[in-house]
């Protein structure tokens, strides 16, 4: 079975799970939707050179005569090869892959989703909270939206911080990731302590406007292994969260508990399958009090949060195991290799 990958995010030699995948009958290629030339780079919408991928996937898997199947990663390449799709091999099944939305699209763009995504044999989400989320909004099948944790490997922290080393020999806190964050309540918290230190790694838009304190350093745009560094130097880290419904952080989430980081997270339904009050310290959304607490806590009970990471790295191992998505892609093999 081979598995054509389009993604906008990763370029043409990745090649999603092989690495991790001792079946040689499973064979992953990757059509990139990272822009190729200038135009491509010039004509952000419509989005050129997702088009282009998911056009050149679906050619490719009309042309081929073995068992394929089309896997698209996010919602809009999974929207854009879904049309291709239709339009060039209806017959070859296409798996939503990592099909999440930080906010649901509304209006002339809910209409256009609801229409482009229909067909498709298989969506993926990172958490139960989005199956009848997605069934409902997009009007797809309940069978057809299947619940997979987020997986990845243990993150590996470069060599280099730019956490200067006065903060890293005094301690500090983390804070990373740029969907659904309410860095505004971090902002507030961290004004009203003024001896607690945090580094937040983030998007631009992600703390646009925001005036964070001086005991806060804020960066943005780094590099994987810089931002894990950072983590990895942390004495806990911070995931607050916009509403109890946000369903966004799981990659850092997952990543920290893997690292035996301490972890200050939102409760939200949205990342319930990743964190309990057994492994993490969870706090209400827009709850000040309660985040400052929590903050306290990792700084006078040492012991206590240890133990509650040390559960979580543990449980993080084998549920959140790459392999984990290895076995369900021999599932989607099995499936539809006649």
């Amino acid at each position: 079975m081979r598995f054509i990958n389009t993604s906008d995010l990763m370029n043409s030699k990745w090649r999603f799970l092989e690495s991790v995948c001792d079946d040689p009958e499973l064979v992953w290629e990757v059509v990139s939707g990272l822009p190729h030339n200038w135009l491509e780079r010039t004509v952000r919408r419509p989005a050129l050179a997702r088009w282009r991928a998911a056009a050149t996937a679906a050619l490719t898997a009309r042309r081929s005569k073995e068992p394929q199947v089309l896997v698209s990663h996010l919602p809009q390449m999974a929207a854009a090869t879904n049309l291709m799709r239709r339009a060039l091999c209806p017959s070859v099944p296409q798996v939503a892959f990592a099909f999440n939305f930080t906010d649901l699209p509304q209006g002339g763009k809910h209409a256009f989703m609801t229409k482009a995504l229909a067909g498709i044999d298989s969506f993926v989400v990172f958490s139960r909270f989005e199956q009848p989320l997605y069934t409902d909004f997009f009007g797809i099948p309940d069978d057809r939206v299947h619940f997979l944790p987020w997986a990845m490997d243990v993150p590996v922290p470069g060599p280099e911080s730019p956490v200067p080393e006065e903060w890293r020999k005094a301690g500090f806190f983390s804070a990373i990731g740029g969907e659904g964050r309410d860095y505004a309540l971090l902002a507030e918290v961290m004004r009203k302590r003024p001896l607690v230190r945090m580094v937040v790694v983030a998007r631009p838009y992600s703390v646009a406007g925001i005036d964070f304190s001086e005991n806060v350093t804020v960066f943005t745009n780094l590099p994987g292994p810089v931002t894990w560094r950072i983590a990895a130097d942390s004495c806990g880290m911070v995931i607050p969260l916009k509403t109890d419904t946000t369903a966004c952080g799981h990659i850092t989430m997952v990543g920290a508990q893997l690292l035996g980081l301490p972890l200050i997270v939102t409760r939200s339904r949205g990342v319930a399958d990743y964190v309990t009050d057994a492994s993490a310290q969870l706090v209400s959304a827009s709850d000040a009090a309660m985040l400052a607490s929590a903050i306290d806590r990792i700084l006078e009970d040492r012991t206590g949060v240890a133990r509650m990471a040390k559960a979580a790295q543990i449980r993080a191992t084998t549920e959140n195991a790459l392999s984990v998505w290895v076995d369900y892609f021999r599932k989607v093999a099995a499936r539809f290799e006649n």
